[in-house]
């Protein structure tokens, strides 16, 4: 048995009474929650397919219902694809608090495969700062960085929408082809949610500028 990637928290997978729903939509729902040391949940099961983003280092152990047991190592900015599982417990087996961020995906695969344009998809045209982690029907994850003071090439993101994660502080500006533009700030953790967009961003910050994206299709 493979478990999924998961924490428990008031006896469901990432729903506790201080978890903290970031967005909401008909495509995903995103939280935010903190995974404390020590404390087993009940014996649970996820519905759905998730993509969890791990803000901090930490272990988590897994147990099934016929006594299999997982033992997962996260590090900080990690990025998993769970899929829906069968019932099983989880724990935080570490001495520090793990914060994560869940993104549920309420809809399947689309029908047919997500249709982009080589000479707009990030991934493609600026491999060095965008970097794969994992693709499959329903999603494309990798992480993006700029130094400070750079722009990256205009670009699009396709399908259903974006989730973006920030792994840094960010302190930024977006550009859209029609050349208006916007600023952007958030903190380490934040979650950004976009339906599909072309544009460009300048890292206006004294340091590094990281994130993981999620493209849902």
């Amino acid at each position: 048995m493979r478990f999924p990637v998961c924490a428990v928290f008031a006896g469901a997978c990432l729903v506790a009474a201080d978890s903290n729903v970031k967005v909401e939509n008909d495509a995903v729902r995103i939280l935010k929650v903190v995974d404390s040391p020590h404390h087993k949940g009940p014996l649970h099961r996820h519905e759905i397919n998730r993509v969890m983003i791990y803000l901090d280092p930490g272990n988590i152990t897994l147990v099934g219902t016929n006594g299999e047991k997982e033992e997962q190592h996260w590090t900080a900015g990690q990025a998993a694809w769970s899929p829906a599982s069968g019932m099983h417990t989880s724990e935080n087996v570490g001495t520090a608090p793990i914060r994560i961020v869940e993104i549920e995906l309420k809809k399947p695969a689309p029908p047919s495969p997500t249709v982009r344009n080589a000479k707009l998809d990030p991934v493609a045209i600026d491999p060095k700062h965008n970097i794969l982690l994992f693709e499959n029907a329903q999603v494309r994850v990798f992480r993006s960085w700029r130094e400070p003071g750079a722009t990256e090439m205009m670009h699009e993101h396709a399908g259903t929408g974006r989730a973006t994660v920030m792994l840094t502080e960010v302190n930024a500006s977006v550009k859209l082809p029609d050349g208006t533009t916007s600023p952007i700030h958030g903190a380490p953790g934040d979650v950004f949610w976009t339906g599909p967009v072309t544009h460009a961003t300048t890292n206006l910050g004294p340091g590094k500028l990281e994130m993981v994206v999620v493209e849902v299709k």
